[in-house]
């Protein structure tokens, strides 16, 4: 249930009479949220859940009467906004409220009551005025595995970094898999039980995934039970788009890849429907939704953010126009190093670039579509913030892995691949004529996700132009606890038929010296950190960037070290610094 309520101000009417928790009739497992601030408005958000006691009270699947309220002070004394929702099993009993009438720049406390029993207190802050000369400081975070893994990142947030204004989450909040292949083993507190599921074996799940809402919904409730992340939502408004494992991965529109073409073409818009209906349902976002309109016009979820002079924020959405992948999964093809049917390799990963360059060429596919790639350029052009942040869920940096100079390595592998093509390497031709359009703009940054590792680049119209002045910088943090990308490679070399006869550990462990190598614009790389990254646009013209690192998610108590690492880009510059 979505309601706007405008400010009304008054004195709390919520008594804090809270019973014991075996006698609750109602809970909130997934605690409170807020998200999407705007100068004059947040959205808040809670889900409630009912039990059915000895003296048949409500059940969950009933409706239930939700009072908010919202107020300057912790003790609820001045309260600006009171109302009454009701929710019911159609949207999972998650409450949804946009308060507006806000003053700007402001911190507000929020809360909920159901049958007597009072959520925990929330506490938000809504978005400087335009004309406010003032210092915004972003969490950027992203890629939450649970299953076998831990939210460490989230508790050095809080206890180490809680003076951030906003949380900028850039996709992979949930992972459609109940075991990623691979990865961590589920562990007792750490594991995913769907309701429903479809059995995949391959490059990513081996298991069941997520296909109806049910499933999805499973997903949201697992992850959100999590104590540090309720932590970080409870204290930071958030500000969220997804990336492909809030549908599956690698998804382009209403596709799916779990089979990489064995099962041949995995259009499914029921289950990318209902992935979509429960990613509304359990974030705070300000964007509208109606189920009853069929893709891709249900929801549009690319918008934008002004944070004072210094700085406006544009979000786009990178799976749900884009076209399907250059290089198909099923049949081999050996010209761009696919040599086993049904694999990704080849295909959207270690494909030769310079077949792959022409092949991309003729095709021209679009990751934003027209529409939205004119709104980016239009907005972005547009703005007077200082700073222009594109937040974006794929990485924009050409990202090539150079074997050429390797003679140790077998004559087939001694050439230059790209990486990873469901990023924007597999879209070179679009990417070009973004950055060109963009060229004439001070002051473009992008925030980036997906790669689980850290890449700071300075970006280029053409990366192939050797000499030529970048026209933007990039910075890419670490994953909260998906699986680092030095993690991943080993996997891969470890158990892939052909990667693993064809020796190359000792390029795994040299993984980041290659990227350096090959990709001059890269100005620092670490594959195998977690973490988060901190962006902070001053009032001194300059931006800084802290990549705060760990390592290890897979205890669930841990005590290790956290290396930070500081950079900053100065107006006008286009230019990474290390610090």
């Amino acid at each position: 249930m979505t309601v706007v309520a405008a400010g009304a101000a008054g004195a709390s009417t919520l008594v804090g009479c809270k019973p014991e928790p075996e006698e609750q009739p109602v809970g909130y497992p997934q605690g409170v949220a807020s998200g999407d601030p705007r100068p004059a408005s947040v959205v808040i958000w809670t889900r409630v859940e009912a039990t059915v006691g000895e003296g048949g009270g409500p059940g969950d699947g009933e409706a239930q009467q939700v009072t908010y309220e919202l107020a300057l002070d912790e003790g609820f004394g001045q309260v600006v906004a009171l109302g009454e929702v009701v929710v019911d099993g159609s949207t999972d009993h998650t409450v949804r409220v946009k308060v507006t009438g806000l003053e700007a720049y402001t911190r507000y406390f929020y809360r909920f009551a159901c049958q007597g029993v009072v959520s925990d207190t929330g506490r938000t802050l809504t978005a400087p005025a335009p004309d406010a000369d003032v210092a915004v400081k972003l969490a950027v975070v992203y890629g939450q595995a649970y299953v076998g893994r831990y939210f460490h990142a989230w508790k050095v947030l809080l206890d180490q970094d809680a003076d951030v204004d906003f949380v900028l989450f850039l996709g992979d909040y949930v992972y459609e898999a109940e075991r990623v292949a691979g990865a961590s083993e589920p562990t007792e507190d750490r594991r995913l039980d769907l309701p429903d599921g479809m059995a995949v074996t391959g490059d990513f799940a081996d298991g069941a995934v997520a296909v109806t809402l049910a499933d999805y919904r499973t997903l949201y409730r697992t992850w959100r039970t999590d104590e540090h992340l309720q932590r970080a939502h409870q204290r930071f408004p958030f500000i969220t788009v997804w990336d492909d494992h809030e549908f599956t991965n690698d998804c382009w529109r209403d596709f799916a890849n779990d089979f990489n073409g064995a099962e041949g073409e995995e259009h499914d818009p029921a289950r990318r429907a209902a992935a979509t209906r429960a990613w509304y349902e359990y974030l705070p976002v300000d964007v509208d939704y109606n189920a009853d309109v069929g893709f891709p016009d249900d929801i549009r979820i690319y918008r934008s953010f002004r944070f004072g002079r210094h700085m406006e924020l544009f979000l786009t959405d990178q799976r749900y126009y884009r076209d399907d992948h250059v290089i198909p999964e099923g049949p081999t093809d050996p010209e761009v190093g696919k040599t086993q049917e049904n694999s990704i390799v080849g295909s959207r990963i270690l494909t030769i670039k310079d077949v792959f360059d022409l092949r991309e060429a003729d095709a021209n596919p679009t990751m934003l579509g027209a529409t939205q790639r004119a709104w980016l350029v239009d907005q972005m052009t547009a703005s007077t913030a200082t700073w222009k942040v594109h937040g974006s869920a794929t990485i924009v940096a050409q990202m090539l892995l150079d074997l050429s100079p390797i003679e140790t390595l077998p004559s087939m592998l001694q050439r230059r691949f790209y990486f990873k093509l469901d990023q924007w390497d597999g879209y070179r031709s679009e990417r070009a004529q973004l950055l060109a359009d963009l060229a004439a703009v001070e002051n473009v940054v992008v925030l980036t996700g997906d790669i689980h590792a850290t890449y700071v680049s300075e970006l280029h119209v053409d990366f192939d132009a050797p000499g030529t002045a970048p026209v933007a910088v990039e910075y890419i943090g670490p994953s909260i606890s998906s699986l680092s990308l030095k993690e991943q490679l080993t996997l891969a070399v470890e158990t892939d038929p052909l990667l693993s006869l064809l020796g190359l550990q000792p390029q795994v462990e040299a993984v980041d010296d290659i990227f350096l190598d090959g990709n001059p614009h890269f100005q620092y790389a670490n594959s195998r950190s977690y973490g988060y990254a901190i962006a902070e646009v001053a009032r001194d013209q300059e931006l800084r960037v802290t990549m705060v690192h760990l390592q290890d998610v897979v205890t669930s108590e841990s005590t290790e070290p956290i290396e930070r690492v500081r950079f900053r880009t100065v107006t006008g510059t286009n230019r990474i610094e290390v610090l």
